[in-house]
């Protein structure tokens, strides 16, 4: 049923793939004649004439998400996405959940109460489902939520990596992983950059950045920001900022020490979403929030690191970082509000306060090795990691109320006797992990990964005073098989094995969750640069299994039981190109198909069969363009289009979410280098989208409206 009290705009489809095909025939041809050396001399010099264009997916690039052997994405047998800091610039990202949402099969479906940081890939939802890390640190989820980083200012790209990344991550990430990649130190000379904005719902931002060297032997990295928004919403202001700073230091010509510090934190006022009314939303309480007037959403993470870095020779190098994460959070909300046909008003209920104590220590050692297997070049890589993460919580709810739905008075949340102590863990992981890449001939390159771990939980319910003591030993491992097609085209295959934990490992519910869920995948593509070095092109087609599904009663939520399985199979395409020296394009669409192969859900005790069903909050169809034209050399204008197709509220597929098209457009001056003015809109067309659904679907956390926005950028 539609659920937006409005007809839906005519949705516009991409249609990428004909292009693809057409543009795809083209480049195959030359993929033979790359062969010719007359050829590659041509190629080399039209590559450095169009060293500036925006117009590729980086193939050439080594990533770090997808392999941690230095391999290019054409060499990593997966799918695998790069965005640089240039492009979240010149697209005004400046949230993570704006930049992912825009990237090939990914969707932003989560609420700012929550940071915002959930996402949606390959048939998969959540936090738990799609693995975020830093600086290819993984971090451990608590409660769903996922509170670092939170601004893209600090970066310096965002890798992706599509499907189950267990093998090289741990515990977790079926649906894909996110690397966030901070700002290198650049020791060459000093450079500095400031960034500031203003827009729409009193929005602010500031930033600043400076690296450079130190004397001879050192360098550094130094940059903070500030963004802080009235919010749509009423009483919805939301703050954020985050600092980060590294120095690295030569201790020998083959021996670096690299520091590094990231801070970072979120103050929101809670929006946690609009009741439905009659399965719809009113326009009348669009911008109205049912949250207490002294409501409060509170992040602070503080993560330190130390790097060592000793390259023993050309073909040896060991790498070994410790880090300690300290997060806390504060929640003070009633964050559940009910339709009640029978009174017209609206039921506020889950009156919840949490403050939540996480602290994660432990050490990664790596040690990589290029030499020869049989007398072909190969790469190997093999390490340990630990670590030991400690999670506390105190909790208190109660209270109710019920409020006139167009005019009420927010009231005051009620902390009764105050929190008290619910729930720790202490949770220690071991594990062995090792990948190599052989090249078995000229073209064909081989890659197999394997990880072993041991994991560890003590789990202490603190109000019965019991302690429950689980362990698990995953082993996950892929292997892949790349052929080159030329110099500059890929074909793959690969299969992996990976894993999740039944929500949050290091906060698993008492009773019936105590197994890993298990994930399969296979995946084919195809990757490919053609029309002389102006075009890329991917595609990637996949099928995913995961078993030992977790069902939760919605009205008896620590009741769980593992059963079912649930697999997805897509497609995804994506196409960058540069048709004039002054035009970039990019394109990508996914199609999906996700289902529960076999559920049944507890309903007030009962076992309800949702085979078939399409999981809660999982589009099947994406898709997302953008352009950007340089009329003159001091001139820039573009924009974009992300599409979300339709998704559910709940298992059973009663309350529908429409799908929606969101477009942004922005014009740019460059009155000197490194000095830009940009004017944006976002939302230009003003729809009305969901950014998440919540309470078992009955609100709906809505998507910003169109917003405006004046910013400046110094590069010296």
């Amino acid at each position: 049923m539609r659920s937006i009290d409005r007809e839906p705009r005519k949705k516009a489809t991409i249609a990428v793939a004909p292009l693809m095909l057409c543009l795809a025939t083209q480049g195959l041809a030359e993929v033979s004649s790359d062969r010719s050396e007359d050829r590659g001399t041509d190629r080399a010099r039209l590559e450095t004439v169009n060293v500036t264009a925006r117009r590729n997916l980086n193939l050439a690039q080594p990533s770090t998400a997808g392999s941690r052997l230095g391999l290019t994405l054409l060499e990593t047998p997966a799918s695998v996405q790069i965005i640089s800091a240039e492009t979240l610039r010149i697209r005004g990202d400046d949230s993570t959940a704006q930049a992912m949402g825009r990237a090939t099969g990914i969707a932003a479906v989560g609420m700012s109460a929550f940071a915002g940081s959930a996402l949606a890939a390959r048939g998969f939802s959540g936090n738990g489902s799609v693995g975020q890390l830093y600086d290819g640190n993984r971090l451990f989820v608590s409660g769903g939520a996922m509170s670092f980083p939170v601004d893209t200012w600090p970066f310096e790209r965002i890798e992706i990596l599509a499907g189950p990344s267990s093998v090289l991550y741990g515990a977790g990430s079926i649906g894909g992983a996110v690397n966030y990649i901070p700002r290198e130190i650049r020791r060459e000379r000093p450079s500095y950059e400031l960034t500031a904005a203003l827009g729409s719902y009193d929005t602010r931002r500031i930033g600043v950045a400076a690296t450079g060297p130190l004397g001879q032997a050192a360098g550094y990295r130094l940059n903070a920001v500030l963004h802080r928004t009235g919010g749509y919403v009423e009483r919805n202001e939301n703050e954020r900022w985050a600092v980060s700073a590294a120095t690295v230091i030569d201790l020998a010509p083959t021996l670096s020490l690299t520091l590094m510090f990231d801070g970072a934190n979120i103050e929101d006022q809670g929006y946690f979403g609009t009741p439905l009314i009659n399965g719809r939303i009113d326009p009348r309480i669009r911008r109205l929030n049912y949250n207490v007037a002294d409501a409060r959403t509170r992040f602070v993470n503080d993560w330190s690191r130390i790097r060592l870095e000793w390259r023993l020779s050309d073909s040896v190098t060991i790498q070994n970082e410790t880090y300690y994460l300290d997060t806390e959070r504060n929640f003070r909300n009633v964050e559940n509000y009910t339709y009640l046909p029978a009174t017209g008003l609206i039921s506020r209920t889950f009156n919840f306060g949490t403050d939540i104590a996480q602290s994660q220590l432990g050490n990664r050692l790596d040690v990589r090795f290029d030499s020869e297997w049989f007398g072909r070049p190969s790469r190997t890589l093999a390490g340990f990691e630990v670590n030991r993460v400690d999670f506390e919580t105190r909790n208190v709810t109660g209270g109710t109320s019920t409020v006139n739905p167009f005019t009420f008075a927010p009231g005051s949340f009620v902390n009764g006797l105050g929190v008290v102590p619910t729930l720790g863990t202490d949770t220690d992981q071991a594990s062995f992990h090792a990948e190599s890449a052989i090249d078995a001939t000229d073209r064909l390159k081989l890659l197999a990964g394997l990880r072993i771990e041991q994991i560890d939980l003590a789990r202490f319910d603190r109000i019965a005073r019991t302690r429950k003591d689980l362990g698990f030993e995953p082993v996950t491992w892929r292997l892949g098989v790349v052929q080159a097609l030329g110099t500059s085209a890929s074909v793959y295959a690969q299969y992996v094995v990976g894993n999740d934990a039944a929500g949050s490992l290091i906060s698993l519910p008492a009773l019936g969750a105590e197994r890993l869920q298990t994930g399969r995948q296979v995946e084919v593509g195809f990757k490919q640069g053609f029309w002389d070095g102006r075009a890329d092109w991917t595609l990637a087609a996949y099928r995913i299994s995961k078993s030992n599904l977790v069902s939760r009663d919605p009205l008896l939520p620590n009741v769980v039981q593992q059963i079912g399985e649930q697999s997805s199979r897509g497609v995804e395409i994506a196409l960058a190109l540069a048709p004039t020296s002054n035009l970039d394009l990019e394109l990508n669409a996914t199609v999906l198909k996700a289902q529960f192969e076999s559920f049944a859900e507890l309903v007030s005790g009962a076992a309800v069969s949702r085979q078939g069903n399409l999981p809660p909050n999982t589009p099947e169809r994406l898709a997302g363009a953008w352009a950007t034209y340089r009329p003159l050399a001091s001139w820039s204008v573009g924009g974009g289009a992300r599409y979300v197709g339709r998704r559910f509220s709940d298992n059973a597929n009663t309350l529908e979410i429409p799908s929606y098209v969101v477009a942004d457009a922005f014009v740019s001056y460059r009155w000197r280098e490194g000095a830009d003015l940009s004017v944006r809109v976002r939302n230009l067309f003003d729809e009305q989208w969901v950014a998440a659904p919540y309470n078992a679907g009955r609100q709906w956390a809505l998507g910003d409206p169109r917003a405006y926005e004046l910013s400046a950028r110094f590069a010296f």
